[in-house]
């Protein structure tokens, strides 16, 4: 990579009034859920808005893993009020709504800058090109790519995380640490990225556990939303790999949320991985950076599984996709199409072992119990 540009504005802190007093717009667009509106989590910035005289509207109709009908309910609204600026408020679902609206505004030859607001520390959505949405149709999730997604403008805010049940900061940071992983470890990985994703590893294992313990910390809950930010800022220009192929068919198909799947997978993929030894040799740097067992290569690797399993228990997180009450029957008749809807995957391309349908179809039987 000869080009390493940041393409966000990113903030920490309460900077959304600094921010809207900068840019002037005349009308904003939030796009939210529905529970994020009921306890008035958007009411700080409404009466911003109204202070500063700017006309507004609320979309608070996002869902868990939004689907492409949400979308586009929500792109009427916006054409149909043209907004100045889109202000995305919440966690993936509700940011990658907002990006997903972003996206396809554009073929109306408008572009919309864009606010990120995350309330949760684990997609990193506030500074990638990546969005998911869900097809219902075909129970499938369907990441999507482009730079107009980008946001142009992030505000990692720890006022806006410290409501956060502890099932959901499990849920984001396990997220975060498999995208940090991953970027690190993938083909697309250079120094640059490297860097930011190592240092987004170190700042979760030093401060997950100190936030799902206790919300009330403020320290832990802004290093994550910076862990947050930087391991999405390193996969961006990385890319990832088959962890999130696996976690994209089996969320798609059995409806899980994103982060709980992709941690619960991520030892089983890191044996998996470490059978090529490109590979191997990036879990052993990262164990060997934290001061994990790491006397070869084989033990460096192995002992990064270790560490994930022992925080994936300490979080109270199931250790197989069995232990998530899915019917071994149902599941074990979808592991066809799962493996090659992982195989199809965006994400397959950047792993650095070369997979192919029979090995998915072995990953998916591991992963189950």
């Amino acid at each position: 990579m000869k080009i390493f540009e940041a393409n966000t504005e990113i903030y920490v802190g309460d900077k959304f009034d600094e921010i809207i007093s900068k840019i002037k717009p005349k009308k904003a667009f939030i796009v939210t859920d529905s529970v994020m509106s009921k306890i008035g989590m958007t009411k700080k910035f409404e009466n911003i808005l109204i202070k500063k005289n700017i006309e507004y509207k609320i979309f608070d109709k996002v869902e868990v893993d939004p689907a492409f009908e949400i979308v586009n309910k929500a792109l009427d609204k916006v054409i149909d009020f043209l907004p100045d600026i889109i202000v995305g408020i919440g966690g993936g679902s509700s940011l990658d709504t907002a990006k997903s609206i972003k996206y396809f505004i554009k073929k109306s030859n408008l572009h919309i800058p864009l606010i990120a607001l995350p309330t949760t520390s684990g997609t990193g959505s506030e500074v990638t090109s990546y969005a998911v949405l869900t097809d219902k149709k075909n129970n499938i999730k369907i990441p999507l790519k482009d730079d107009e997604m980008i946001p142009e403008y992030a505000i990692l805010d720890p006022e806006l995380t410290k409501t956060l049940p502890k099932s959901v900061v499990a849920d984001s940071g396990i997220d975060t640490l498999t995208h940090a992983i991953e970027s690190y470890t993938c083909k697309g990985a250079n120094f640059y990225t490297k860097v930011y994703a190592l240092s987004a590893i170190r700042l979760i294992f030093k401060n997950l556990l100190r936030m799902y313990r206790d919300i009330k910390d403020e320290e832990a809950r802004t290093e994550m939303a910076k862990a947050s930010c930087i391991a999405g800022f390193a996969f961006e220009k990385s890319g990832l790999g088959i962890n999130h192929s696996v976690a994209h068919a089996i969320g798609g198909k059995f409806h899980i949320a994103h982060g709980k799947i992709n941690g619960i997978i991520l030892p089983y993929v890191i044996r998996f991985n470490s059978e090529d030894k490109t590979t191997a040799q990036r879990y052993y740097e990262i164990s060997k950076d934290l001061g994990f067992p790491a006397n070869s290569i084989e033990e460096g690797a192995e002992s990064l599984a270790v560490a994930v399993e022992l925080l994936n228990k300490n979080l109270n997180l199931p250790s197989c996709v069995k232990d998530l009450a899915i019917d071994e029957e149902k599941y074990r008749n979808e592991i066809e199409f799962m493996s090659k809807s992982a195989l199809e995957d965006i994400c397959t391309s950047g792993n650095i072992r070369e997979v192919n349908l029979e090995d998915f179809k072995k990953l998916f039987e591991k992963v189950y119990e």
